[in-house]
């Protein structure tokens, strides 16, 4: 091989050695990369198989089944026994999704909370828009809204349920009362022939004698009739100067508060509705009918025991009883004598009639002798007290204190004249048990529970808590935070640990998932790295067999140059 042609072929040898090399450096690069790469693989796999999830398990049976997501937390369920479990950001507000945030923007509640308790239209108009969105059906709305709002549920107060009302006026109050009794026939009084009984007043005022063989007399009647009509409770009762035990008989049956308690307790459990304002109401209108009864019980005592002073003509007997019969109308404006004649002396005089069907309470007190002699052996009582009026009386103080005291146009006087007893004007909230089958009241509870915090609390908006791995890895990071009711009635946030129902467990499908991802990733980057691995060693092969060959040429090279060094030196 000649000089020049030498030098050629190591020109052409260098430069595919150098391109091999070169190759050969950029497989070595990716091996380095496919090594990082299975370093990163192995770490996720590692971090993979420390994986956990949160789930809820409220039965406490160690079910792994129920993932903890924002709908559960949120909606009424017998998994959350009703009770909302709140999702909060670092400030304590309640994190909304989009359709809650909606419902708390329409009822005009501001991001940072409201400054003071809520009212039922608020509530009202957060659960109207809670329908409008499909957040609830309609059906449901409507429900809530039956309900009397729940004010203190979840700021101070446990007990979350709320009763059911329903609105209406004296017509519709009265219908719910229809079936309930107001009882007299367990009272008894000190003497066997003592007569006690309903009367219809409008009659007993046209009866001229015999009232107790009167046959509109009963010994119970509806409160609907009771409302509606105008009836007495009447005892008859004997008076003897020798034993005045009677008298204190006849106003125990007219005037012991004990047989008040059916009314205050039937009314109560109709209006109570739970709210501080309306109990301080039935309060005031128990205490006021109390007051009365009372009063009207020691005047009553008083006139029966002047009925019966001494020997004395029976005429001026029945003077003397009516000018304190007079006397406490003119005080009181509740205690009226009957007649001023004795039946003896024929029809009694009507006319005290007239007034004693105007009064407020006790309106009759009548003492007669039984043999229309002077001798005082034996006389006979009759004292009323008009129910009708009482229990339109009990009405009209609660509707009166409800409507402020000093505004109301309602009032109670001495006389029904005088007086502007309750009407259809007022508008009752009534205890029902109207939509309560199921659980609707606890849906109730479930919302005016979620929408005090909100109110109390403030919110903030994050449509992605819907997602259940975005809110988990959001409360493992501490991004969020789980805040629940304590058994004193407020809410308390924390970590999500603290939630006994909250358990956090090594999350089992992701592992496996994770292996799987591994194993199938590692395969392939172990055949990529084979691949490099044959495609390097086959370089080393050929840079070997390259370098061999330069050093050949390069040796014929020296030789050549040799060769003609010495020809010329010859």
């Amino acid at each position: 091989m000649g000089l020049a042609a030498s030098q050629a072929r190591l020109l052409t040898i260098t430069a595919r050695k150098s391109d091999c090399e070169y190759k050969s450096m950029l497989l070595s690069h990716q091996k380095i990369a496919l090594s990082r790469e299975m370093s990163e693989l192995s770490a996720e796999y590692d971090n993979s198989i420390q994986q956990t999830k949160l789930i809820y398990d409220y039965y406490g049976q160690t079910s792994e089944t129920t993932p903890l997501s924002y709908g559960l937390m949120m909606t009424p369920s017998a998994m959350n026994n009703y009770t909302p479990l709140l999702v909060t950001d670092n400030g304590g507000r309640v994190v909304l999704d989009g359709r809650l945030a909606k419902a708390a923007r329409d009822a005009g509640i501001p991001q940072e909370g409201l400054d003071g308790l809520p009212s039922s239209d608020i509530r009202n108009k957060f659960i109207d828009s809670l329908a409008s969105t499909g957040y609830i059906s309609q059906n449901t709305a409507e429900n809530i809204k039956k309900t009397t709002y729940n004010q203190i549920a979840g700021v101070g107060s446990c007990d979350l349920v709320n009763v059911n009302t329903t609105e209406g006026t004296l017509t519709d109050l009265i219908d719910m009362v229809s079936t309930q009794y107001f009882d007299f026939s367990d009272a008894i009084i000190d003497d066997t022939s003592n007569q006690l009984a309903f009367i219809n007043q409008t009659k007993l005022l046209d009866y001229s004698s015999d009232y107790s063989s009167h046959t509109d007399a009963a010994h119970k009647l509806t409160f609907a009739d009771i409302l509606n009509g105008n009836y007495v409770y009447w005892v008859e009762g004997d008076i003897n100067r020798n034993n005045m035990t009677t008298k204190g008989g006849i106003t125990d049956a007219i005037c012991n508060l004990s047989i008040w308690d059916a009314m205050f307790e039937t009314f109560e459990g109709l209006l109570d509705t739970g709210d501080e304002y309306t109990q301080a109401a039935l309060a005031y209108a128990r205490r006021m009918i109390t007051d009365m009864v009372t009063n009207l019980g020691a005047d009553c005592e008083q006139a029966v025991e002047h009925a019966d002073i001494g020997r004395v003509p029976a005429s001026d007997k029945w003077n003397l009883h009516n000018d304190i019969g007079k006397n406490i109308v003119d005080n009181f404006g509740d205690l009226r004598a009957f007649g001023d004649k004795k039946p003896s002396d024929g029809p009694r005089d009507a006319s005290y009639d007239s007034i004693s069907a105007d009064v407020v309470g006790i309106n009759g007190i009548y003492a007669h002798d039984d043999n229309g002699n002077n001798d005082n052996d034996s006389k006979r009582s009759y004292t009323t007290i008009n129910i009708s009026t009482m229990f339109n009386a009990y009405l009209t103080y609660f509707a009166q204190y409800m409507e402020g005291i000093g505004d109301s146009s309602y009032e109670v006087n001495k006389t029904k004249t005088s007086s502007n007893l309750i009407d259809d004007m007022f508008v009752f909230t009534m205890v029902t048990d109207i939509d309560t089958s199921g659980d609707n009241l606890l849906i109730a509870a479930f919302y005016d529970t979620l929408f005090n915090q909100i109110c109390a609390k403030g919110w903030t908006e994050n449509d992605k808590v819907n997602d259940n791995e975005y809110l988990q890895e959001s409360l493992k990071n501490g991004n969020m935070y789980i805040s629940t009711l304590a058994d004193d009635g407020y809410y308390y946030q924390g970590n999500y640990a603290t939630n006994r129902y909250i358990k956090e467990i090594t999350d089992e499908e992701a592992v496996a998932q994770a292996e799987a991802k591994y194993n199938r990733e590692k395969e392939k980057l172990s055949y990529k790295e084979n691949i490099l691995d044959m495609k390097m060693k086959n370089l080393d092969t050929e840079i070997s067999s390259l370098t061999t060959e330069y050093d050949t040429v390069k040796s014929v090279i020296s030789k050549n140059i040799e060769k003609g060094f010495k020809r010329y030196q010859a």
